[in-house]
């Protein structure tokens, strides 16, 4: 993109809301869809309710990303008990996550208090600070939608689960919105669009939002925090994506690929691996060797960032490159087997930039391999037909350059992340920082 001031993108809300709420549920079965009914409850309690258009809007969005800061699969599912006991654990990392990014910032005071019980009133305020009335909403709808069991006919549960609704008006709920609920709750259609698989495309028809246009900074941001999303799951992966994308851009710099938008390809680096979100991280944290079923579940990430990202309208190749990023030349890659003149200029930037940096960095088992090891491994892989020899050839003219650029940009997003922790509370113990490779050390020569 040329200027900051001379470009704006056109981004649609709901593509970009369903990319995001698709890569949080990916991490579970269990999950799927759920922060699309969340949504639709919250969308229609808050028009029961006569909220506004700006304050429906950010319902809708706050809704779609309420469970954002849900990192592992074991938080996501305790926010599946009815009841939930520390809250505080998705709670706080969503709206941090979220506070990062402008045009989201005013959502992360709701995402923060979204599992705030009403307390007769008492709820309206937390720590001196008042609390959104959709928060509540959104604690309602969501507690709503996880009460619902798939394996059921959902209309033989309508009773039971406005019984448990009711059973918490004054203390979990606020009344008033539990009487739009009941309401709304006493039309079949009401929970036959609820439990629709279309359940998105309803909610898209009936409370429409409007696109907004991102200047370049805003929409570097949007990658940023996509990319924190990914990585922030585990100490291992915390910094992956940063120094693939910097990696990655100078490599695009130095071949001419597509240097009247340079951007594009930073933005896949960061993007590449948000299908990895299917993988739980226990198997990213495993310090043995993978089991079969292991290696079946991490084949399926680039995927799913494919399928998150190609329905973001401007986000096609990105979505293409990072669906590509482990396609080998000589068709060894995965997960579509694509071989030679098949897989795209972009697509094999990201399969170097993703090798180079995963060599380089630490893992659970090993910490980074010097500059010299990563080279022979290149060299070998370039042998062997599976990485691009031009752009392999590239990292190895300028390796010291390239490898300082990845260095510098993995030790921000390490220092990223540890504030990240610090705020979300999630240092107890020092489990997070201890164990690990010194940063300074990693992939030095």
């Amino acid at each position: 993109m040329p200027s900051e001031t001379a470009v704006k993108t056109r981004v649609e809300l709901y593509p970009l809301l369903a990319g995001i709420a698709a890569a949080t549920d990916l991490v579970s079965p269990v999950l799927v869809n759920h922060h699309r009914r969340v949504a639709f409850v919250a969308a229609a309690l808050g028009s029961n309710l006569g909220l506004n258009q700006e304050e429906l809007r950010r319902l809708i969005l706050a809704a779609a990303v309420h469970d954002i800061g849900g990192l592992t699969v074991g938080t996501r599912l305790e926010a599946f008990e009815f009841e939930v006991a520390t809250p505080a654990r998705h709670t706080l990392p969503g709206a941090s996550l979220l506070a990062g990014f402008a045009p989201f910032a005013e959502l992360a005071r709701i995402v923060r208090f979204h599992h705030l019980y009403w307390q007769h009133g008492r709820g309206g305020a937390e720590e001196g600070e008042e609390v959104p009335r959709l928060s509540h909403i959104i604690h309602l709808a969501d507690r709503v939608a996880v009460q619902i069991d798939p394996t059921r006919e959902i209309l033989a549960q309508q009773r039971e689960i406005v019984a448990r609704i009711k059973a918490g008006s004054g203390e979990m709920f606020a009344p008033d919105q539990v009487e739009a609920f009941l309401e709304l709750a006493g039309r079949e259609a009401f929970w036959l669009d609820l439990t629709s698989p279309g359940v998105g495309a309803i909610l898209e028809q009936r409370f429409p939002l409007a696109a907004l246009e991102f200047d370049r900074g805003q929409l570097l941001a949007l990658a940023e925090m996509f990319r924190r999303l990914i990585d922030f799951r585990s100490r291992f992966t915390a910094t992956h994506s940063s120094g693939v994308a910097a990696v990655a851009s100078a490599l695009a710099a130095r071949s001419g690929f597509m240097p009247a938008d340079p951007d594009r390809i930073m933005i896949a680096g960061w993007l590449h691996d948000i299908g990895k979100l299917v993988v739980p991280a226990e198997i990213l944290e495993k310090r043995q060797g993978l089991a079969s079923g292991d290696l079946a579940i991490i084949y399926k990430h680039p995927y799913y960032t494919g399928e998150i990202l190609r329905p973001i309208p401007g986000f096609e190749d990105i979505g293409q490159w990072g669906s590509l990023h482990h396609e080998r030349l000589d068709g060894s890659g995965y997960p579509f087997r694509m071989k030679g003149e098949e897989i795209p200029q972009g697509a094999r930037i990201l399969a170097v930039a993703d090798t180079f940096t995963a060599l380089m960095e630490d893992r659970p088992y090993r910490c980074g391999i010097s500059a010299a090891g990563t080279e022979r491994i290149m060299r070998d892989m370039v042998e062997y037909h599976r990485l691009d020899r031009d752009f392999v050839g590239l990292v190895h003219e300028n390796i010291s350059e390239i490898n300082d650029r990845r260095h510098e940009a993995q030790l921000a997003a390490d220092q990223a992340h540890l504030r990240f922790l610090e705020e979300c509370r999630l240092l107890a113990g020092s489990s997070e920082v201890g164990d690990r490779c010194p940063v300074s050390s990693r992939g030095q020569a």
